[in-house]
């Protein structure tokens, strides 16, 4: 990729994030009328810009005041003559206090297109790992036992705690029936005694 290649999408990615770190809506005309995305948190793949649209708005509206976003790396490729792709490692900072985000590496891809009208991003791919791999691990494996073996003493635990209780609850109600049972042959001795 050449050098003024290189700063045209360079600006062009800074310019995407200046504007989704504002919220401005300025950022959706961005989009390519070709589009394809995939959320941060979402499960389905986006087909039309009208949708991302409304998924970008959707978020301004969530979080309504500026957010900051830390970038961590950042590559840039030139696919084709007309195709470019940023992908970017960056922390995001919500107006919230200990959220989350911050403690989360996101990455983000954008494939810009040159159209007729001039760069479009035409594909977005957010992601926000909620799991993070050890060296040497491709998925959070790790992570995911230690969850696991957590999860499982807390049943013990718990499983514990609960058999204690309807011990107890037993004891109780034996001990009641009893009660009930002396009470009740108080109550004919004293009949029977008048």
């Amino acid at each position: 990729m050449d050098a003024s290649d290189y700063q045209i999408i360079r600006q062009l990615f800074d310019d995407y994030l200046r504007m989704y770190s504002s919220r401005d809506d300025l950022l959706t005309t961005h989009f390519s009328e070709d589009f394809s995305g995939i959320t941060g948190s979402g499960d389905f793949l986006v087909k039309d810009r009208a949708e991302w649209v409304a998924i970008t708005r959707q978020d301004f509206a969530q979080v309504k005041d500026p957010i900051r976003i830390e970038l961590k790396d950042l590559a840039i490729q030139s696919l084709a003559e007309t195709i470019a792709v940023a992908t970017s490692a960056f922390t995001i900072h919500l107006p919230i206090k200990d959220h989350v985000l911050s403690k989360k590496t996101a990455r983000l891809v954008l494939i810009f297109r040159k159209e007729s009208a001039g760069w479009k991003i035409s594909h977005s791919s957010i992601s926000i790992p909620f799991g993070m791999a050890h060296d040497g691990e491709v998925y959070p494996l790790k992570e995911l036992e230690e969850r696991n073996l957590y999860l499982e003493e807390l049943v013990v635990e718990r499983t514990t705690q609960l058999s204690e209780a309807n011990k107890n609850l037993q004891r109780t109600n034996e001990e009641l029936l009893r009660e009930i049972a002396e009470h009740k042959q108080a109550e004919e001795t004293l009949r029977e005694s008048e």
